[in-house]
């Protein structure tokens, strides 16, 4: 073999581990930069660019005293009512904004109620009774409140919520019906009402909105049901004592836990996995096939996939996402491999090596609590493979090398006589 040859080997496998490293690299800075401006940008969605308030935050930093007038700080400061009976039915429509430079997300709270309640201080002292708006209110129409069937405009808008100031009787309970229509932004909170103990609480919620989630630890509805265009939740519970705030986040502007966040340090790890496994089995099957271009489009092809998942969790749910894009890139590799490698090693060898790591990296990332043991499984499975792909290669590649000089020299290179004729001064004829 001519020293030309033998010193391209070594070049060949500083391509190999500069291209895992590279991929690697890219890997790392990309999976955390794409997962931070899905988020920024799901956010932006919901927020106007005109407003510098927040999804979820109160939308006043006042309050609307009895002359409309807006104040400073907080209200006045009144003993909330003690409620006995509390039935309530909530509609909720998400829309679009009509008029704006671009159209926002937003919706219409309809709020019907009726309750029952008593004073809990001295008959003299006013109490106060609060009804739930949306966050980032808009408007407040169809307004009527009436207090013992008389009607009342007691009302003002403070942090966020609606707040009837009254006396009540403090010995028998109270009837107070409520009504409005409300449309704004943010995540719609239902508190259940203040009181020792609430003899009857009920409440139906209807969004017009299929896939619409419940915020955690909210009150747990009795009764839910979920037709084509809309969700249907009740609640009826007796005796109520102690209940959490029912939490809807109608408009999906809540943050939530990236399903696919654990990739940011599983994608390059499983890219250097694949990339130092891929490289033993193709040297030890086909060793001359060893080369840069050949792991930049395998080993590429993983790392493609990773991005791919968070732009389609976008249209499917998570786990479909990382489903779907983790087929298309085991398809990818399993064509490409058979074309250089034929089909025993690329559908037999590579594919499933592919397949394999990705079904792994996945189940680590969408099962965090499995996560120790599925990379511990990962992990020898590697170390195992690695230790039984290492000979081969070893073995191979030394027999790549040594077969050019088998077959004889090169053309074009003379042989040993040849050089021992031309350098000899007594094969030189008398004339030279």
């Amino acid at each position: 073999m001519s020293r030309k040859a033998a010193a391209r080997r070594p070049i060949r496998l500083l391509e190999v581990i500069l291209v895992i490293v590279i991929l690697t690299i890219l890997t790392a800075v990309l999976m955390p930069t794409l997962s931070r401006s899905r988020e920024l940008a799901r956010r932006a969605m919901f927020q106007s660019p005109s407003s510098p308030v927040r999804a979820g935050e109160p939308y006043m930093d006042g309050w609307v005293d009895d002359s409309g007038s807006v104040r400073t700080g907080r209200g006045p400061s009144r003993p909330l009512a003690h409620v006995k009976r509390f039935t309530v039915t909530i509609g909720l429509t998400p829309k679009r904004s009509v008029g704006t430079a671009r159209p926002e997300p937003i919706y219409e709270a309809a709020f019907t109620a009726e309750i029952e309640a008593v004073n809990p201080a001295a008959a003299r002292q006013e109490c106060e009774l609060v009804m739930p708006l949306p966050p980032e209110i808009i408007s407040l129409a169809d307004l009527e409140i009436t207090v013992n069937s008389e009607p009342s405009e007691d009302v003002s808008v403070r942090d966020g919520v609606l707040v009837w100031h009254g006396r009540l009787d403090e010995s028998k309970p109270t009837p107070i019906k409520v009504a409005y229509t409300a449309v704004g932004k943010g995540i719609y909170t239902l508190h259940t009402p203040p009181g020792k103990i609430v003899d009857r609480f009920e409440a139906t919620m209807t969004v017009h909105k299929s896939d619409l989630r419940m915020m955690s630890l909210s009150l747990q509805p009795t009764s839910l049901k979920r037709e084509a265009n809309k969700t249907l939740y009740e609640w009826s519970y007796k005796r109520l004592m102690f209940g959490r705030p029912i939490v809807l986040d109608v408009l999906d502007v809540a943050p939530r836990r990236d399903e696919l966040a654990e990739l940011v340090w599983l994608g390059p790890v499983s890219v250097v996995v694949f990339g130092v496994l891929v490289s033993l089995l193709v040297a030890a099957k086909a060793p001359t096939k060893l080369e840069k271009w050949m792991l930049l489009l395998m080993v590429g092809a993983l790392a493609g996939s990773y991005p791919l998942m968070y732009f389609a969790q976008d249209f499917m749910a998570a786990p479909t996402a990382a489903i779907v894009a983790a087929a298309a890139m085991v398809v990818v590799i399993a064509v490409r491999a058979a074309t250089l490698f034929g089909p025993r090693l690329g559908l037999a060898g590579v594919a499933p090596l592919a397949a394999g790591i990705a079904a792994l990296t996945l189940w680590a990332a969408l099962e965090p609590a499995r996560q120790g043991v599925v990379l511990t499984i990962e992990a020898v499975a590697a170390f195992v493979l690695a230790m039984l792909l290492l000979p081969k290669a070893q073995k191979a590649v030394a027999d790549a090398r040594s077969a050019p000089s088998s077959e004889g020299p090169a053309a074009g290179e003379p042989t040993g006589e040849e050089v021992a004729v031309e350098e000899s001064p007594e094969t030189q004829s008398p004339d030279a």
